[in-house]
């Protein structure tokens, strides 16, 4: 084995040779480097006592069955803590030879260090990737939500109720249901701005929208259509009266009265509705004709004022 040593000292792996008992025969001059001994000091010395972390049922099992049976072993850094003193790891390569009459095995020791840096940087850097992917999607969908979605009030607006609006009626027009369009405008909303200025007309707004999605059924679409005008959409009626158990919600619903300026107001609503195929086959000439309903509604009001 002597005739091995000036190479083995030259390799920049670590290089360590048990006995049968598992003392220690040799150890190179790379391994030194990461234990607290000298050649002298580790020389004949069992290997538990040395390297600690050798002590092990299972390393010891693979240590016996390699010695015993000559088969080569592998020990991955991955599965198993560093096996030197300090924090390197290393892939251990595990072989029996034999030196004249005598069974030895031989450790190998390759430093993975660096490697498992690597990985773990790639590792927190696929993290941090994910993550700001992850911020770039709920970016991408909150801008295109907001594309659909009213400043103001919170609801949608009249762009997503165009669009879930087609979708009904061509549900309609195949299944031969009824649809309905209601259209909503605030009465003597300008004499609220003119009165109690321009934000408390705001906040009656914001109101009014909270009061028509109380009031809705689960599959009922409240939009903003524009200024002091809403829109709900109703699909799948049974019948065209279904509509006016919401429009009596709507006009007797306790939060219309709202203080304005430290001064309690009702805000009051027109209402009108059109329905599909009674009315129109187009969303613009439903929301035309609920339109027209609902200036009917608020002229007769007008007439008995």
């Amino acid at each position: 084995m002597n005739r091995w040593m000036s190479v083995f000292n030259n390799l920049d792996i670590g290089i360590l040779i048990l006995d049968e008992e598992f003392k220690i025969v040799y150890a190179n001059q790379y391994l030194l480097g990461f234990i607290p001994f000298s050649r002298e000091e580790v020389h004949e010395q069992p290997l538990y006592k040395v390297l600690p972390r050798f002590h092990n049922a299972y390393i010891e099992k693979v240590l016996l069955n390699c010695l015993e049976n000559g088969s080569k072993m592998f020990l991955s850094a991955a599965l198993h803590k560093t096996m030197l003193h300090g924090d390197h790891s290393f892939n251990i390569k595990i072989s029996r030879f034999e030196e004249g009459s005598s069974q030895l095995l031989l450790l190998e020791f390759i430093d993975v260090t660096s490697q498992f840096i690597q990985i773990a940087r790639l590792r927190n850097y696929v993290i941090e990737l994910s993550k700001v992917n992850k911020e770039l999607k709920e970016k991408k969908e909150f801008i295109e939500n907001m594309a659909y979605y009213d400043c103001l009030t919170g609801i949608h607006n009249r762009t997503f109720f165009y669009k879930l609006a087609e979708k009904y009626l061509e549900s309609a027009k195949r299944s031969g249901g009824i649809l309905g369009i209601m259209f909503i405008d605030v009465d003597k909303f300008k004499a609220i701005n003119d009165t109690y200025g321009h934000e408390a007309g705001d906040q009656a707004l914001i109101q009014v929208a909270r009061i028509l999605t109380q009031v809705i059924r689960k599959n009922d679409t409240v939009a903003r259509y524009g200024g002091d005008e809403f829109l709900i959409l109703l699909p799948h009626l049974l019948a065209g009266h279904n509509y006016e158990i919401i429009a009596s919600r709507i006009r007797n619903h306790p939060d219309r009265f709202i203080t304005l300026a430290g001064k309690e107001v009702e805000i009051s609503l027109s209402i009108g509705v059109s329905f599909y195929p009674m009315d129109g086959d187009s969303v613009d000439q439903l929301i035309a004709r609920a339109d027209q309903v609902m200036y009917a509604a608020k002229a007769k009001v007008k007439a008995m004022c």
